[in-house]
């Protein structure tokens, strides 16, 4: 039963982070290639640029691992590609609301037992996507899938 989605942009991010990563090392191999064959050390200055890369390589593929929605038996966690992971226990949800119309970024609305509301948005894309300039933001698969292991978690409980 345990499921993961993401957006689109962290599904991109998957494959883009170790294509920069393998820059990143080109540049170096290629510096100390061209270094050794021309024997001056001005070519390791190309070390900088390929740190960098693959230090921007490791940030890209480690944000885009994080970002997602993962539901399970016991409830669901949520995070984006930066900032803090948030999860809630089935025990905890009294009811998942459907997001305002105006929200792009909510999946939906975990209204909690106490009463107050806590916003889901797990699966953001940025205005620039083409998944979000293409038109509005299509949540239903996560949707339905919180319901469902919702109403599984609330079947097993009766």
């Amino acid at each position: 039963m345990p499921l993961t989605i993401r957006s689109a942009g962290a599904q991109v991010n998957l494959v883009v982070g170790p294509m920069v990563i393998l820059i990143g090392v080109a540049a170096v191999l290629a510096a100390i290639v061209l270094s050794l064959v021309l024997e001056t050390a001005w070519f390791l200055m190309l070390l900088i640029p390929a740190a960098l890369a693959i230090g921007g390589g490791l940030f890209i593929l480690r944000g885009a691992r994080r970002s997602r929605l993962h539901i399970d038996e016991g409830g669901f966690t949520w995070c984006g590609f930066v900032g803090a992971e948030q999860s809630l226990r089935w025990e905890q949800v009294h009811q998942l609301l459907p997001p305002p119309p105006a929200s792009r970024r909510t999946v939906t609305i975990a209204q909690l037992r106490d009463g107050s509301q806590v916003e889901v948005r797990a699966l953001w894309e940025s205005a620039t996507s083409p998944a979000a300039m293409l038109g509005p933001q299509d949540h239903s698969r996560a949707q339905n899938a919180l319901l469902g292991a919702h109403r599984a978690w609330l079947s097993g409980r009766r």
